[in-house]
């Protein structure tokens, strides 16, 4: 008896915990972004409450599309399904 078993997961891949002030930026824009705000106004918000970016700057629209674009592809990875299956079976006989 011959079969394929297949596993596929993310848990495997290495994610580095975010620090506490990195999630909280990430927090406030997903919050910001599903209230409907642009990333032009995202970035004034953020820069009104006085907010710096990692390297210590004010924040501009790019800026902000590309940390959420990485907040999108993190939790497209971590809400992935596992899948575990069993498929191709076959059953030879010898005689």
């Amino acid at each position: 008896m011959t079969f394929v078993y297949r596993h596929r997961t993310h848990e495997f891949v290495y994610r580095k915990k975010l620090s506490e002030s990195h999630q909280n930026l990430h927090n406030l824009i997903t919050k910001l972004k599903l209230e409907g705000l642009g990333y032009r106004r995202i970035s004034k918000e953020l820069n009104r409450q006085g907010i710096k970016s990692n390297n210590g700057k004010t924040f501009y629209p790019s800026l902000v599309s590309n940390i959420w674009r990485k907040i999108e592809k993190r939790q497209m990875i971590i809400t992935q399904p596992i899948i575990n299956e069993y498929r191709d079976f076959d059953i030879k006989f010898i005689g």
